[in-house]
């Protein structure tokens, strides 16, 4: 492969895949109320407003912010002005105590912070004003990307600017990997020296953690460590429980609220969870070395961003099924199988539960989570028989390229409407 072509795949990789404490809508919040904090000293605010976009609004209903116990927006922007380090990034949350989590609960509940839907097209977008008991106001802008911080304002006048990102835009390496095929990501990962690809472990480091975690304690509806309940009769002792159970323990933990950071992989810490601990189990399963587990997971996840390069950065699909597709390919690598066998697993995934919504973030994620790995493991099973879903059916194309752009198609434009019905549902159960 070129050297020009590796350089901005290893790029990809480095972009595409980064840690996060929490769930990273309101994340994202927490970040740009910390930014306030930081130009105006930590003054005690007397009015946070908060404004989102619609997809950030549906994903931070539900979900528990890390250290809290408790959902919400007006909690995330709590936490960010009273305990936030804008300089952590998407790791903003520190650990908290339990008398933090009370100063954090009297801020969010004092009247002082409100949060609206902002009237914008942009799927990411998140509008911050904090104005304090002094008079002193900060404004911090937020487009595209959680942390992309386009306009800074303190009293009024400009600090920092840089161009608005248009709508749906798509930075240089995303526009790459839309040009971009299964066979040439497959042959980026067997062939790059191993040396280069080796900061992916990370992944298996943080969200295999977060496995361990969920898996000990109780988190949210606690799918992972009931799906591990000998009691249950979904038990089998098997090696697909295994991944089920523990993929979705890991989310359970992170969505509810445990202080530990995930690797994410398009923004997403679910889709990096499933992007990495099916690999991994069957990492130790195969007795894979460590350079296999390095190519598995490069390739697992290099893959879920080539998929997700046509999807909306936030949307109506849940794409922890596109996630459980690079999870799909690099275990086909691990089962000693080719790029055709992960072409066919995912034609297979494509054309078998890509209607599954995205109805916000919150507890039931790990159910999701499971259903997209059992999903990815019946595909992968199928392929490495030589079964896949022929190119005259629905959504699927003789060529794997073909389907995965067909599938951002259909959720581009097929699912653009169910966004604001699935948030209008959410809001009146809120009284809003």
């Amino acid at each position: 492969m070129e050297q020009a072509k590796q350089s901005m795949y290893l790029k990809v990789l480095h972009k595409g895949v980064s840690t996060a404490t929490g769930c990273t809508e309101p994340v994202a919040v927490a970040f740009a109320v910390a930014t306030c904090a930081e130009q105006l000293n930590h003054e005690e605010p007397k009015q946070i407003d908060v404004k989102v976009s619609a997809n950030i609004m549906k994903n931070a209903i539900a979900v528990i912010v890390p250290g809290t116990g408790q959902p919400g927006l007006p909690i995330a922007a709590a936490v960010g002005y009273l305990y936030g380090d804008a300089s952590k990034g998407m790791k903003v949350i520190p650990k908290l105590t339990a008398e933090d989590d009370k100063k954090i609960v009297a801020l969010a509940t004092s009247g002082k912070i409100t949060v609206s839907v902002a009237d914008v097209q942009d799927k990411l977008y998140v509008q911050v004003k904090v104005t304090t008991v002094n008079n002193n106001t900060s404004e911090v802008y937020i487009a595209a990307d959680h942390t992309n911080i386009y306009l800074i304002k303190k009293n009024g006048e400009t600090v920092f600017s840089k161009e608005r990102p248009a709508v749906d835009s798509l930075a240089d390496w995303e526009l790459f990997m839309q040009k971009s095929s299964l066979e040439e990501i497959w042959n980026f990962c067997m062939t790059t020296p191993l040396e280069e690809l080796k900061f992916i472990k990370i992944a298996q480091e943080y969200n295999m953690a977060l496995a361990k975690e969920g898996l000990t304690n109780n988190y949210g509806m606690k799918v992972g460590r009931s799906m591990n309940n000998p009691q249950g009769i979904a038990y089998e002792n098997s090696l697909t429980n295994e991944i089920v159970s523990k993929t979705a323990a890991a989310s359970d933990a992170r969505m509810g609220g445990a202080q530990l950071p995930a690797v994410t992989n398009s923004g997403s810490g679910n889709q990096g969870i499933t992007a990495t601990v099916p690999v991994c189990v069957i990492a130790e399963y195969k007795g894979a070395d460590e350079e296999q587990l390095i190519r598995a997971l490069a390739l697992s996840h290099l893959t879920a961003i080539y998929v997700h390069s046509f999807l909306p950065i936030l949307s109506a699909y849940c794409a922890t099924h596109s996630a459980a597709m690079g999870a799909a390919t690099g275990i086909c690598y691990l089962l000693g199988g080719n790029v055709d066998d992960a072409s066919r697993a995912i034609k297979n995934m494509v054309g078998d539960a890509s209607g599954m919504i995205c109805d916000g973030a919150g507890c039931s994620c790990a159910i999701k989570v499971a259903t997209s790995i059992q999903t990815m493991f019946k595909a992968v099973n199928l392929a490495m028989q030589g079964v896949t879903i022929p190119g005259t059916n629905g959504v699927v194309s003789d060529s794997v390229d073909e389907t995965i752009r067909g599938l951002g198609k259909l959720t581009r434009d097929g699912l653009a409407a169910s966004d604001s019905v699935i948030l209008k549902i959410m809001m009146n159960k809120q009284g809003n």
